[in-house]
């Protein structure tokens, strides 16, 4: 059975995939930037655990 769609119904269609791509772009943004600050946050913690732990810092 064929069921045609309207050209309101295509555009509709099409909408609705561009909104969910956008909001797939935005999430994927989202993860992004949080695992680089989680892995910025790690960075700094070990560094400053270097500088702090060193024997030379507590002269």
């Amino acid at each position: 059975m064929k069921a045609d769609l309207t050209r309101e119904q295509i555009m509709q269609i099409v909408e609705h995939a561009r909104q969910r791509r956008s909001i797939a772009a935005g999430e994927v943004s989202a993860r992004t930037i949080r695992q680089s600050l989680v892995w910025l946050g790690r960075w700094i913690d070990r560094g400053l655990h270097v500088l702090l732990m060193s024997p030379t810092a507590h002269r």
